[in-house]
């Protein structure tokens, strides 16, 4: 057999270390996974105590409303979420679990081995325990190199004797870590499985008292109409009202560049303008044209546009905890069949008092009364984000305002729904607030 040469033993330990790496990153690939799914299962849980907190508001109204079942089918899908996530990282500990087994069997079986052979030195060394039979042993060669030879031969021996005995507590060392790593996951499998049964029977009965609210909304589905009817005037009366302050707003900064512009265009002919600040301010010009911006003109207007373009899908939610139970867009009620409504934002269930945040920096722009609660409009810039139905409110037009600081509180019905409407425009043209905040 032809033995290996420097290039093969090379090649070896290459391939040695390629296999090492790509064990080291696959378990760091799931202990990843794993937290993923430990946080992930973290948020579903906290949504869920927060629809909790919304739905036992109004427990004791004998009729859910058609927002109510909104509300309950979005616990019920964040439920089936959860239930997904625990079935996943059960699917992870058990694979984990089956390889911890295969580890411990395998250092029994490297503990037996090496005991084994322990055995075999101890009756070798007791078949020779006494210094004269060793002694007798090295004397008896033929010359001083055989004497020598056998003196180490026994000195070996005694460093193999004690080598075999640290492997093997080593390795028991490791076999009782890994027993208790194998507890441990046992443990948290019992509990994940525990979850995982106490999450199907509180879906199934989500699902019941789901069904139970949908024929209670059929069987009143002509009040449902009429009253839908009257938020319908309501919600228009409300949007024209808004429509209308977002123009008046937009005329105002409008007029308002105009005469920057003219008073830029002053300042440049002037041979004691300040040309830095003439610069600047050309500069925004031109990155407020480039971006099609019509209100944002001044240096730190267009940087906070900017800044706000620059969050879209991070923009934290106007309220710490909240449901969205109306849709942006023309889209057909939930309940009420060939029937369809229009949200220019969205609407957005929450527990009674609940704080109203700014959802960026930005002033105060209008502070008006609607059909049912306090309108804040906040401009940012070329963006303003509205907050309709707020009971009271503690800022005023002018007011400067910074990243969830509280602008007010949300209104609460007689029937004990706390709902707040909120919107985005940039300049008139209304935008989808739910591809601009926080997953």
């Amino acid at each position: 057999m032809k033995s290996w040469g420097k290039t093969d033993r090379k090649f070896f330990k290459y391939c040695i270390l390629f296999f090492v790496c790509i064990l080291f990153f696959a378990h760091g690939g799931l202990t990843q996974d794993r937290n993923k799914l430990e946080k992930q299962k973290a948020k579903l849980e906290k949504e869920i105590a927060s629809i909790n907190a919304i739905l036992k508001e109004t427990k004791k109204t004998k009729s859910m409303s058609a927002s109510e079942l909104q509300v309950l089918k979005r616990k019920i899908a964040s439920r089936q979420k959860l239930i997904k996530n625990i079935n996943t990282q059960m699917g992870m500990l058990n694979n984990e679990i089956k390889s911890t087994q295969h580890s411990i069997g395998e250092l029994c079986k490297e503990i037996d081995a090496l005991k084994e052979s322990y055995a075999q030195m101890l009756r070798y060394a007791q078949r020779n325990k006494t210094a004269t039979d060793k002694l007798l042993f090295i004397f008896a060669a033929k010359d001083y190199k055989e004497a020598y030879q056998r003196y180490v031969f026994f000195r070996q021996f005694g460093d193999m004797q004690k080598k075999k005995l640290q492997q093997i507590k080593e390795k028991t060392g490791e076999l009782y870590k890994r027993t208790n790593e194998l507890e441990v996951k046992k443990v948290n499998q019992e509990s994940l499985l525990k979850q995982e049964l106490k999450n199907k029977d509180a879906l199934n009965k989500e699902k019941s008292q789901k069904e139970k609210t949908v024929k209670q909304l059929q069987q009143k589905e002509s009040q449902m109409k009429k009253n839908l009817q009257n938020k319908q005037a309501q919600v228009k009366k409300l949007q024209k009202q808004i429509d209308d302050a977002i123009a008046a707003e937009v005329r105002r900064q409008r007029e308002l560049a105009e005469k920057r512009k003219r008073e830029m265009e002053a300042k440049a002919k002037s041979s004691a303008a300040n040309k830095t600040e003439v610069a600047a301010n050309k500069a925004a010009m031109e990155t407020a044209k480039k971006k099609n911006y019509v209100i944002a003109t001044t240096p730190e207007e267009v940087a906070l546009s900017s800044n706000f373009e620059a969050n879209k899908g991070k923009l934290p939610w106007p309220s710490a905890q909240g449901v969205v139970v109306s849709q942006y867009g023309v889209h057909a009620h939930p309940e009420i069949k060939g029937t369809k409504i229009e949200n220019k934002g969205i609407d957005i269930r929450t527990t009674k008092g609940s704080a109203i945040r700014a959802v960026f920096n930005g002033e105060v722009t209008r502070v008006a009364k609607g059909p049912s609660g306090l309108v804040v409009i906040i401009r940012h810039g070329e963006y303003m984000t509205v907050y309709a139905n707020l009971k009271s409110i503690n800022v005023k037009v002018g007011t400067k305002v910074s990243t969830k600081q509280t602008i007010g509180v949300v209104n609460t019905n007689d029937d004990g729904v706390s709902e707040f409407k909120f919107q985005i425009f940039k300049g008139t043209h209304h935008l989808n607030p739910s591809v601009w905040l926080s997953k």
